[in-house]
């Protein structure tokens, strides 16, 4: 009778519920406040990018006044790098949490399973959709595009020759883990930015070897562990710096003990502690300001890369080569991600405002965003700008207009049509599936 009551619990506890999809626990919706944040400045970087890219970069020439908005705004509102960083923190900071509440082998092997099924279902179908209408439209019309514009930073998407070619693209985007840019299925995505999703993914692994050890060590050692592991990634400038420090600050929230310890203020005597608010802060003022220092002078935005040894020692690449392989931690993103997170962690005010409904309501549809961005703005967009510049004679400003107006408003009902068809659905399939594997 005991393996029945055993199997009857199992059952229980992963009937498809809240838990079993990638939604947070109510406790910790203003994360989704945060993705939805880092969703609107998504779509704000590839309407720029792809319209007007002075205002993302010094690669294409434009007006003064569009350089200026990039000197002062882009940093925080826009820039690529640290939206696909925080995107990739904040999944550190989250896919943790439920082992962390609950350690048990069913919360554990649930988190590994259910979010590879559900990635592998919205991946495989957004990239089969993509691949379909480009090969339906064609994509010379984006050549024509980056001409006219001009935008030097615009390139057509390739079509794969055929489904096998394009089965293998999506297959690999599960496996590799270096030259991100170059794998197939990036090279068929418009804008060139399924990267980011790879990435993820294939970090979270670093997250799931940490975090089934946090939960039976020593509290009180976890902070020097998980310093230690950082530490060395941080050595080989390896994304691992950025895992276990989203790791740890998850701890630091779920286990009151270190919460306590985190609300308190660091210890500087025995008798004087330092406000929590004043480390953020000061990664904050530290980080922005050499992402200004970037956009002034961005002929030097690889030079951080000195403060990694290991790229000393290495004897088969350089800085410039590193840098121009893979996609790669900077300090900067760091420093601004973590000073904004751990901000919000010690203020209930912050984490109020970021629980918004309609901050909570984008931030959960976040991946299908980023999915109907692409899509939108280099088909329907693209076209838009075309038909109104090159054969109604409208000006470049008013064509942008036309086409930001026109194609946030399609991305915001594509996004909703992909999460409820797609998205909503892979989240239960995948918990299904995973009850289907203990029966």
């Amino acid at each position: 009778m005991a393996t029945p009551s055993l199997l009857g619990r199992l059952r229980s506890l992963t009937r498809p519920a809240a838990w079993q999809t990638e939604s947070e626990p109510g406790a910790h919706q203003y994360l989704y406040g945060l993705r939805g944040t880092l969703a609107i400045s998504s779509i704000l970087w590839i309407f720029f990018q792809t319209f007007v890219p002075t205002v993302v970069s010094g690669h294409t020439a434009g007006p003064p006044y569009q350089r200026v908005i990039r000197i002062v705004l882009s940093p925080v509102f826009w820039n690529e790098t640290l939206i696909s960083s925080f995107f990739l923190a904040l999944s550190a900071r989250s896919i943790c949490i439920r082992f962390l509440n609950e350690p048990k082998p069913v919360a554990y092997a649930g988190s590994l399973i259910r979010r590879t099924i559900r990635l592998a279902i919205t991946v495989a179908l957004a990239s089969g959709i993509t691949m379909g209408i480009f090969k339906a439209i064609g994509t010379s019309y984006v050549d024509t595009f980056g001409e006219v514009l001009p935008n030097t930073s615009v390139s057509a998407p390739t079509t794969p020759n055929n489904a096998l070619t394009a089965l293998n693209a999506i297959f690999d985007m599960f496996w590799v883990v270096r030259s991100y840019y170059y794998q197939g299925l990036n090279s068929f995505w418009p804008s060139r930015t399924i990267w980011n999703v790879s990435l993820i993914y294939q970090q979270s692994w670093t997250v799931y070897f940490l975090m089934i050890i946090l939960p039976y060590t020593r509290v009180s050692w976890h902070r020097q562990f998980l310093t230690i592991f950082a530490l060395g990634s941080w050595w080989m400038n390896s994304w691992g710096y950025y895992c276990a420090s989203a790791l740890l600050l998850a701890d630091y929230v779920v286990n009151p003990d270190l919460r306590k310890r985190l609300e308190n203020g660091l210890n500087i005597t025995a008798d004087r502690k330092l406000p929590h608010a004043v480390l953020p802060m000061a990664m904050l003022i530290v980080g922005f300001a050499m992402k200004y220092l970037w956009t002034v002078f961005p002929q030097h935005i690889d030079a951080e890369l000195v403060l990694h040894p290991y790229l000393d020692l290495a004897e088969n690449t350089s800085r410039a080569e590193f840098a121009a392989a893979d996609p790669y931690p900077r300090l900067d993103n760091y420093l601004v991600i973590f000073g904004v997170l751990l901000l919000v962690e010690t203020s209930s005010r912050l984490r109020n405002a970021l629980s918004a409904k309609w901050l909570v309501y984008i931030g959960r549809r976040s991946l299908s965003l980023f999915v109907a961005q692409s899509i939108v703005f280099w088909t329907a967009g693209i076209k838009l700008f075309l038909y109104l510049h090159t054969s109604r004679g409208v000006s470049t400003a008013l064509a942008n207009l036309a086409v930001f107006v026109t194609s946030t408003l399609t991305t915001l009902l594509f996004a909703e049509l992909y999460y409820r068809t797609i998205d909503s659905p892979s989240q239960k399939i995948a918990g299904w599936a995973y009850s289907w594997l203990l029966r």
